[in-house]
């Protein structure tokens, strides 16, 4: 499979945390005499950051991004300026609030030079907080490749602490002798939370799917492939993760017996693993003896979670004959809807076996986890990332939540929405989805504001003399604004509040928050929350994806607060803090990951 993409994978960062003069770790006046202040030395935190890393091409002159700096000291959020910094590539501007932009030379020779997307540089730029916290943003730059081409693929993840994430299908009868063929592609970093490496797995198996019974398991690890059970097999074909691979097993089980297990061949992208055929290893050769009945692909394990990688499986195709000329079974998943999940018990169309979990299909591009980013993107462009929110719990919502440092008295979120079509349960109700302004209290009753995105149009939670009459379309993207002013609120006066949905005004006036405990707004918003769902029900085939999300600290929208356009995220990544604790957002997000156009 030949892919182009336009960038390269974002690299990882590393921060470096400040001291004082040498005597202590952090300096403290002294207060005379040559003794210390009973009060002790003031303990300075360190600030954290985020959004560290950023990418571009050789064509491409500008670039910007937002970085993220949190300590919780007071005043020490932000981070001290820089205006036309010169880097090794380029020139660099930062202001307090993180926004920055990169001017890249593309008349420096180096730069120039770049062939295309798998020629790169990295120029890095130091940056500093407020206390003198450092850190490092690293600008991949490639050579300019505008070809994005991507493919439909079955992507499986693993969040779920007690079980991987998996790809089964079961045939209806064993298959005594056949081939498997199939393209993959492992994202790099498959680390658990803990930094660990993890593998993923190729399988084929009789009437037990226990591992030790396999008939034979091919795990990819982090740089090699190791055949499960057989230690006396070393495989020096090399592994790249990132890369499309082609992979392809044969199997003869017609001398096979309860005393003597299939032969097996692996070839990986056309060279085979070994001169001869082997051995089997599987532990109980009675349920391999028949041939094989079922073929797994999984990722992780099921006592961790891998937060931030996945694994792409593409073009399956099981053959009921060694040299492939009678097909049993194939997928190359270009039928499915975007998004649509392969686990049966959430979308009964799908053919695969029960135990399939976490695995929807994707567009997947050769950088892994998705088309890398075209020059222009944003809502509706091919290769745009997002937030995309799901809800396949019983007894919760999907969720993205944003909270503020401190309540902001009047200013205004924007937003791109999209929501999918049949955004339905199993049993065929409809759902809602929601964007919500709240201050203290995050009660539905007590939002300053709740927009209803219902199955054909809007509604205002709790304000039903309001009918908002601009339409609204399931499956095309909507841009959203809402302001709100506390300026005259206090625990008997609500804020006022407008809403505009693709530049038209819901009221001439602005109104009043529905707010059941005024008290709990009248200081401001305090959260921004996208909601999808609700905590009774599911909704298997459909999501609700945010993206362009602003909150500014004005009305007039000139001072941004926090901005989020997910395009500094790899597709896949986790967005709840909980299983990534990168996430800039609230714990209580749940079922968020950055997804693409």
């Amino acid at each position: 499979m030949k892919m182009k993409i336009l960038t390269a994978s974002i690299l990882a960062v590393s921060l470096v945390g400040c001291g004082g003069d040498g005597d202590d770790v952090f300096d403290v006046p002294d207060t005379g005499g040559g003794s210390s202040s009973s009060a002790g030395p003031v303990e300075n935190t360190p600030a954290t950051f985020g959004n560290l890393s950023a990418s571009t091409n050789n064509s491409t002159e500008e670039v910007a991004g937002t970085v993220s700096v949190t300590d919780p000291d007071d005043g020490e959020d932000v981070l001290q300026p820089l205006s036309d910094e010169s880097t090794m590539y380029g020139s660099f501007t930062i202001i307090e609030d993180g926004n920055w932009t990169y001017v890249l030379d593309t008349e420096n020779a180096t730069v120039a030079s770049l062939a295309g997307p798998d020629d790169s540089i990295t120029d890095v730029v130091e940056l500093q907080s407020a206390d003198g916290t450092t850190a490092e943003l690293e600008i991949t730059i490639t050579g300019d490749d505008t070809v994005l081409v991507t493919t439909q693929a079955a992507r499986i993840t693993d969040n779920m602490f007690d079980d991987a994430g998996e790809l089964r299908y079961k045939l209806d009868a064993p298959i005594e002798k056949g081939k498997m063929t199939v393209s993959f592609l492992k994202d790099p970093d498959a680390v658990d939370e803990d930094g660990n490496d993890k593998d993923a797995y190729i399988g084929l198996y009789g009437s037990s799917t226990s591992t030790s019974q396999a008939m034979v398991d091919l795990r990819i690890q982090a740089d090699q492939y190791v055949i499960r059970d057989k230690d006396d097999i070393e495989v020096s074909i090399p592994f790249t993760p990132g890369e499309w691979t082609e992979v392809e097993m044969t199997w003869d089980a017609s001398a096979a017996s309860a005393d003597a297990t299939p032969l097996i061949t692996i070839t990986i992208n056309g060279e085979s693993v070994t001169t001869e055929p082997f051995s089997s290893a599987s532990s109980i050769p009675t349920t391999v003896m028949d041939g094989v009945e079922a073929i797994i692909y999984k990722f992780g394990d099921n006592d961790s979670v891998i937060p931030n990688a996945a694994y792409s499986v593409d073009n399956v195709k099981v053959y009921s004959d060694i040299e492939g000329t009678s097909i049993a079974f194939e997928d190359d998943f270009e039928g499915y809807e975007l998004g649509a999940s392969l686990d049966p018990e959430l979308d009964e169309t799908s053919p695969y076996h029960s135990n399939t979990a976490e695995v929807v299909v994707a567009n997947v591009s050769e950088s892994g986890g998705g088309g890398e980013t075209p020059d222009e993107t944003g809502p509706g462009t091919a290769g745009n990332k997002m937030a995309q929110v799901t809800d396949n719990m019983i007894d919760d919502a999907g969720e993205l939540r944003y909270k503020l440092e401190s309540a902001i008295p009047s200013g205004k979120l924007s937003v791109s929405f999209l929501k999918d079509d049949n955004a339905v349960t199993e049993d065929g109700s409809a759902k809602d989805a929601y964007i919500g302004l709240f201050g203290s209290s995050t009660s539905t009753s007590d939002a300053i504001v709740d927009l209803r995105i219902q199955e054909d149009k809007f509604a205002i939670r709790d304000k039903d003399d309001i009918e908002v009459t601009v339409p609204f379309t399931p499956g095309e993207w909507t841009d959203v604004e809402m302001t709100w002013d506390t300026a005259s609120a206090s625990d008997t006066v609500p804020p006022m509040v407008t809403i505009s949905i693709n530049g038209t005004a819901v009221t001439t006036e602005a109104f009043d928050s529905a707010s059941s405990s005024l008290a709990e707004v009248m200081n401001g918003v305090e959260y921004a929350i996208f909601k999808l769902g609700d905590n009774s029900s599911t909704i298997p085939n459909a999501a609700y994806h945010v993206d362009e999300v602003k909150i500014f600290e004005d009305m007039d929208g000139t001072s941004v607060a926090f901005e989020d356009d997910f395009e500094g995220y790899t597709v896949g990544d986790s967005l709840d803090p909980d299983v990534n604790a990168d996430s800039v957002y609230h714990s209580n997000s749940a079922e968020v990951v950055v997804a693409e156009e």
